[in-house]
């Protein structure tokens, strides 16, 4: 989770108030007065000349002066807790605010740099009451408003963001700026409200060439482009990483946030233009490598990501996530005896790595090696009885063997350790329909559980479909394959099983017109069957470290 507070653009800092109005009104009242407060004033002014040619230590003396003469000189108090804050002597500031309040309790002024000064020194509560105070003498503070919202934010509940977003949205209906913009992007992120934060987002961009270098420095976009991304707002976050990336080329990590923004928008091109671009500028970091490798493989283009991961691993070879994936792509790209090699000298380095020892038996599985990819399996489930993938290989290599029983009791050690995984419920579905006799209720059971947890996964669907032709629930099985078809037109497999299903219903012209579509697409099937089967495999090789 992103750290929001580091966010707030306004960082807690003074918002002092001494304006040069308040000034001549302090000097324009002297002059009223007995002579001794018209020689305050005349201090104060010579103070003030002091300060602005750089002499603070005369300026000081000056306003300490005005003091003696006049305790109550609000300017002069001002002045000197300036000073004082800008030394460093925050009690010695707090000191000279404190006393500016307890002088002049109706000026809004004295009350606001009071609260800053106290939220300097993390006396929060305090702090808040006095800006609260200097808002109700004067609500048109901008500088009052945004410490103080700083105040509620920094609470972290629901109530304190609201408040700290009215009280952002009031300072900037006074004086517009992008800090206050960006402060008001960060909260409606905190609260998780992407509308509100797209909004707010484009009034912040609007204003970014006016910005101050505390909200367009490459860190601060890169902090705001990383919380979008985290909140999947992939176009805003491109935009902050983006202006991050160029005025700082060789930071890492924002280059791999920008890509993953890209990714978030689906447009693999960018995203890889972007890390190729980064190596291209002899950004030489494995993490870079990496990613590029895992953006070719999701382009269709595993024979880029082979030696893009290879590099990966001669920038770090101590990884052991570095090595798993790379004998993934070898294998994925029909290459398992390469990807064997590679184990065996990754597993030298990692020899009791459970997930390497997973690769091993994928790539032995991929090689039609079964024998080897069950001792490779088991040794990895041996290593982390949690692994389920390998409890799942080891369920599927067993049906193919005709080992039912074997298979159900593996794939139930699977989903005792991964309940959630919808290609676990359909795996042993299909085992428990294949039992002699079949268990009809828990097969159905667990293919529901499937598509509960991924309605989306079309092949269980297929599968439910022939589950109630088999049980002659007939209307059930049209229902479920005809939305199988309608969601993937080329399944060859569910107009043949739908054919049957109208011929037992007498639909008669619907059943041949399901099966001329079948035959069209019948010389695919073999294809579409080994696809299944790589369908499946992907999910439960996608094990990330």
């Amino acid at each position: 989770m992103f750290r929001m507070s580091r966010l707030v653009v306004k960082s807690v800092m003074l918002m002092l108030t001494l304006s040069c109005s308040f000034l001549l009104r302090a000097v324009e009242d002297s002059r009223q007065e007995p002579a001794e407060a018209k020689r305050a004033a005349v201090l104060l002014a010579e103070g003030t000349a002091a300060l602005e040619r750089g002499d603070s230590a005369e300026a000081k003396n000056l306003f300490r002066r005005a003091l003696a003469i006049d305790p109550k000189n609000l300017a002069a108090r001002t002045y000197l807790g300036i000073l004082a804050d800008g030394a460093g002597e925050l009690a010695e500031a707090e000191r000279q605010f404190a006393a500016a309040v307890a002088a002049i309790p109706s000026s809004p002024e004295a009350h606001n740099n009071y609260g800053a000064i106290l939220l300097k020194l993390g006396r929060e509560r305090q702090a808040a009451a006095e800006f609260e105070a200097s808002l109700r003498l004067n609500p048109q503070q901008p500088g009052a408003l945004v410490n103080l919202a700083q105040i509620r934010f920094a609470r972290g509940t629901v109530e304190g963001l609201r408040a700290a977003r009215e009280l952002f949205e009031r300072a900037r209906a006074l004086a517009p700026d992008a800090e206050t913009a960006r402060a008001l992007v960060v909260v409606a992120l905190r609260l998780h409200e992407p509308a509100r934060a797209t909004a707010d987002y484009s009034v912040y961009s609007a204003g970014l060439g006016a910005a101050p270098a505390s909200v367009t420095a490459p860190a601060a976009r890169a902090e705001l482009g990383a919380a979008l991304l985290e909140t999947g707002l992939f176009k805003e976050a491109a935009q902050e990483l983006d202006a991050a990336v160029y005025a700082d080329p060789s930071n890492v990590n924002d280059i791999l946030l920008l890509a993953r923004a890209y990714q978030g928008q689906k447009d693999l091109r960018a995203a890889g233009r972007v890390l190729e671009s980064a190596v291209a500028r002899k950004v030489e970091a494995a993490p870079v490598y990496a990613m590029l490798a895992e953006v070719y493989e999701a382009n269709g283009h595993i024979e880029n990501g082979i030696p893009a991961m290879h590099r990966a691993i001669q920038l770090n070879p101590k990884s052991e996530a570095y090595r798993f994936r790379y004998a993934m792509l070898l294998t994925d790209n029909k290459a398992p005896q390469a990807a064997v090699i590679r184990l065996q000298e990754a597993l030298v380095e990692f020899p009791n790595s459970s997930k390497l020892w997973l690769a091993m038996g994928l790539a032995q599985f991929e090689d039609n090696k079964n024998e080897e990819a069950v001792k490779a399996f088991s040794h990895s489930v041996e290593l982390d009885p949690e692994l389920s993938p390998a409890f799942a290989y080891l369920g599927m290599i067993s049906v193919d063997q005709g080992k039912i029983k074997d298979a159900v009791g593996y794939y139930q050690k699977a989903l005792a350790a991964d309940e959630h995984s919808a290609v676990l419920h359909y795996l042993i579905s299909e085992a428990l329909g294949k039992l002699t006799p079949p268990d009809n209720g828990s097969a159905e059971e667990h293919l529901k559980r499937a598509l509960t947890l991924d309605s989306g996964f079309q092949h269980a669907h297929l599968a439910l479909g022939k589950f109630y032709l088999r049980t002659n629930r007939l209307q059930d099985a049209a229902e479920e394959l005809e939305g199988v078809v309608r969601a993937d037109p080329k399944l060859a497999e569910a107009y043949y099983q739908l054919g049957r299903v109208y011929m037992r219903l007498k639909r008669k012209e619907d059943a041949q017109a399901a099966v001329a579509k079948f035959e069209q697409l019948s010389n695919a099937e073999k294809q579409h069957s080994e696809n299944e089967r790589r369908e499946i495999q992907r999910r439960l090789a996608d094990v990330r470290f």
